[in-house]
């Protein structure tokens, strides 16, 4: 029995909750530009994440239909490698800015916030005291 317990303490540590953190744009960077394929699928696995959390925006980046996530992937990592002020932003910050980058002719258009009607003048007479 105690054997029993000896070899499952071990196993019943591994299966502790992973913990979702952000990463950085540096952190991204050298996941995307890795040579491991670990490391490379890690920054696929992100940028698919950051993906699907663009879908509860109002008003998403948009994605062509005929782009694969390796793809969005490789545009991420050409996008750090040539913006070295990247990685000091969110990764889902750069992820947004590297699709928007790429594909800028399909983005939704924001539309420019009303203009205020300025207030109309009025002019007072000064009171009187007395």
């Amino acid at each position: 029995m105690i054997r029993y317990l000896l070899v499952l303490a071990p196993v019943a540590l591994l299966a502790t909750p992973a913990r979702a953190e952000w990463m950085s744009g540096a952190q991204l960077h050298e996941a995307c530009s890795a040579k491991a394929p670990v490391d490379r699928a890690m920054c696929l696995s992100y940028v698919i994440g950051v993906l699907d959390g663009f879908r509860s925006m109002e008003r998403p980046p948009k994605v062509p239909d005929d782009v694969s996530a390796g793809q969005v992937r490789d545009v991420v990592a050409a996008y750090l490698a040539s913006h070295d002020e990247a990685q000091t932003l969110q990764g889902r910050t750069v992820v947004k800015a590297a699709i928007v980058d790429a594909w800028p002719d399909i983005q939704p258009k924001v539309a420019p916030p009303p203009k205020r009607k300025a207030p109309a003048k009025t002019t007072r007479k000064p009171r009187r005291r007395g």
